[in-house]
């Protein structure tokens, strides 16, 4: 069964938003199961502040240090800044890193 309702559609948005607080790189493809996440270089995760639900979507972005001689394969989303439980991710265009720099994800999530 399909969501009918915006205001349904919203609201499951709101929960999804809610348990994804923080993003993570990963130098291999999360799926089912998280990616190897980066280290080093002074990579860390980044909280993320999700837009307010509108016509069943909401988006954010982080912008993460990475590494010289790391790789970012993939995004994924967490519920802590360290440990936690991985809850979410997406493959990215592969980008390796020869020196120190900088990546940026943005996210979206749209209920249909």
């Amino acid at each position: 069964m399909a969501i009918q309702t915006v205001l349904q559609r919203n609201s499951t948005v709101a929960g999804y938003t809610g348990a994804v607080t923080h993003s993570a790189l990963a130098s291999t493809t999360p799926g089912a199961t998280a990616g190897t996440e980066l280290t080093g270089g002074g990579y860390a995760r980044i909280a993320l502040t999700w837009a307010a639900p509108a016509n069943s979507a909401s988006s954010a972005s982080a912008t993460h240090t990475v590494g010289s001689g790391s790789t970012v394969a993939g995004g994924m989303l967490y519920d802590a800044l360290t440990a936690g439980n991985y809850r979410d991710g997406v493959g990215l265009t592969s980008q390796a890193f020869s020196s120190a720099g900088t990546y940026t994800v943005t996210y979206t999530y749209t209920q249909t």
